[in-house]
């Protein structure tokens, strides 16, 4: 008998333990989850988002860098595996000597400091526009390289192996102050094989590559975006499951449907997570959508070398009158700006805001009458002009409430909606351009409506911009005559230069370790901004999004992007047309 039960029990573990090595079905590759996470999006470079919060969205999600913020505020380890801070004070060396985890790009590449080393440097090329230029510069030789003066072999960033490098400085910095600019989604890695391939590079998914959980699988603009699961991130795919780091295999965007439409799609059960929510829906939707801070605040930038905004008192009176607590009406999800650095940035530490630091700068409630007043001795050839916006319905919505209030104060305002142009490159690659980025950068515009992206949770990197020298405006080296004297350094896009506010942000960056110190300049830079008006700030933006209950294990991080590489939907196989996958695979 005893012997009996003892081959019945091991003929029960044999078949558990086959049950338990049962095959899995090769299609079932992961849940497939519809969304509808952003409008319409043209460029995957991560230096563009800064201008469009719909992008932003995203790129959280496909790019990872050295350190991020959690959405409590404290700076965590990404890519970094580890850092080490090195002084030696005899031999004025200072350094940081930082090691990465082992993790792919989508392609199957090792992710090295290379990659991390040419994304830098490019940002810090003279010939190159960008404004996140000032966020490096603390690295030895860096701010010099972005002004001409010296070459990209000069800047402080030096491989020791494939999985090491250090970075020099000029002198002792606060290095915890430099890790939290780090943690900026603006410093990630790029792969120089990549954007060697085609201008646009970023917006043609037969070149791009990402680092991040997930990749860009399909992108067509006004029809469809998948981000797939990136099978190297974290992952050996010799050995791990493909969800070992990942768990959704696909996240799936249908952009031939409108805002509305998926709004209907999501409470039909077909959409399980929705966070552009038409703008007709938003009052219906307060109450029931949660919200997340973006650290993005819509702003106009005043192209100042237009006749018309030449004149401090021309813009004041424009951003004056202005009802930041209407136009939060209108966006719904958003709140008045009272400056132009978001609650979410630092005064001294994680533990107070620079916002609430620095108090309120703007009146909301905007004042029609102080600025006819204003406007009163101010003698202007033309009063038409353009305020310049990217074609979605918040943008044209709060620019159509601006064209009202100013038509009031005598200017004659049109509503300029920018689309996207496709054309082939030298390279025969497919591409989209982004027609507002290329006229921001290049200055054509009277006022633009961007998004603008808070660069770090440090306010230095946002105002830095707005100075001659940080501007990280590309300079025309081939102007030889200037080489003994120095390069002309660029201001700002909107032409901004004050003498005023250009020492303040000096005084800023030379104050390499008292933060508190520090902290004091940037307040009274961004008061000098403000009283210059060559932006308005208008509203604070929101992250609000509605998810089916099937749809759990998502969070964001504190610059209000999706993390989604842990997501689960329910019983997704119910959801999953395996033919439609296959389909579009083939495309």
């Amino acid at each position: 008998m005893k012997r009996l039960l003892a081959l019945v029990l091991c003929l029960l573990m044999a078949l558990s333990m086959m049950a338990g090595c049962e095959e899995k079905d090769p299609e079932d590759k992961g849940a497939i989850v519809r969304t509808y996470m952003t409008s319409k999006i043209y460029n995957f470079d991560p230096i563009y988002a800064y201008t469009d919060d719909a992008a932003t969205k995203i790129m959280g999600m496909i790019y990872d860098g050295l350190f991020t913020i959690g959405s409590d505020g404290k700076v965590k380890k990404d890519l970094c595996k580890s850092y080490k801070i090195i002084e030696d004070k005899e031999n004025n060396v200072y350094k940081m000597r930082v090691t990465l985890k082992k993790t792919g790009w989508s392609d199957g590449r090792d992710v090295t400091v290379d990659d991390f080393i040419f994304a830098w440097k490019r940002i810090l090329d003279p010939e190159f526009t960008c404004t996140a230029a000032p966020l490096l510069f603390d690295i030895q030789n860096a701010k010099a390289y972005k002004a001409g003066d010296c070459s990209p072999d000069d800047v402080g960033l030096y491989p020791i192996d494939t999985k090491v490098f250090e970075i020099y400085f000029e002198g002792p910095i606060d290095y915890d102050l430099f890790i939290e600019n780090l943690a900026s989604p603006f410093l990630v890695p790029l792969r120089e094989d990549i954007l060697s391939k085609a201008d646009q590079w970023a917006s043609n998914v037969a070149i791009m590559v990402s680092n991040g959980p997930f990749a860009v699988r399909s992108f067509t603009p006004t029809e469809k975006m998948a981000l797939q699961r990136n099978s190297y991130y974290y992952r050996d795919p010799l050995e791990d499951d493909e969800d070992v780091s990942v768990t959704p295999y696909r996240l799936y965007i249908d952009l031939r449907a409108d805002a509305k439409e998926q709004m209907e799609a999501y409470n039909n059960g077909e959409v399980f997570y929705n966070s552009e929510i038409a703008l007709e829906l938003r009052k219906e939707y307060e109450s029931k959508a949660k919200t997340v801070d973006m650290q993005s605040v819509h702003t106009y930038y005043f192209n100042t070398t237009n006749p018309i905004f030449a004149s401090k008192e021309v813009r004041q009176a424009l951003s004056m009158a202005l009802d930041r607590e209407a136009i939060a009406d209108i966006v719904v999800f958003a709140e008045p700006a009272t400056g132009l650095i978001t609650e979410g940035v630092f005064n001294t530490s994680r533990k107070n805001s620079f916002r609430e630091e620095g108090g309120d700068l703007i009146n909301t409630k905007g004042d029609v009458e102080g600025a006819k007043a204003l406007l009163k001795n101010v003698k202007l050839e033309s009063k038409d002009f353009t305020i310049m916006v990217r074609d979605n319905d918040v943008d044209v919505a709060i620019a159509n409430y601006a064209k009202g209030v100013w038509k009031d104060l005598g200017f004659n305002v049109t509503v300029k909606k920018m689309t996207i142009t496709k054309k082939m490159t030298a390279n025969e690659y497919e591409v989209y351009v982004d027609e507002f980025e290329r006229a921001f950068e290049k200055g054509e515009f009277d006022v633009a409506a961007i998004d603008l992206q808070m660069y770090s949770t440090d306010a230095f990197g946002t105002l830095a911009n707005f100075a001659v020298g940080y501007s990280g405006t590309a300079l025309d080296l081939t102007d030889r005559d200037n080489q003994n004297g120095g390069w002309d350094l660029k201001p700002n896009v909107t032409g901004y230069n004050s003498e005023a506010y250009n020492a303040k942000i000096d005084a800023a960056y030379n104050e390499k370790l008292d933060r508190k110190v520090k902290t004091q300049y940037l307040h009274e830079a961004e008061a000098i901004l403000i009283e210059d008006a060559p932006v308005a700030p208008l509203v604070t933006l929101q992250n609000a999004y509605v998810s089916s209950k099937k749809f759990t294990g998502f969070k964001f991080d504190y610059y209000g992007c999706p993390i989604m590489k842990k997501a689960e939907l329910s019983n997704y196989e119910k959801y999953t047309n395996v033919e439609e996958l296959a389909k579009e695979e083939q495309e």
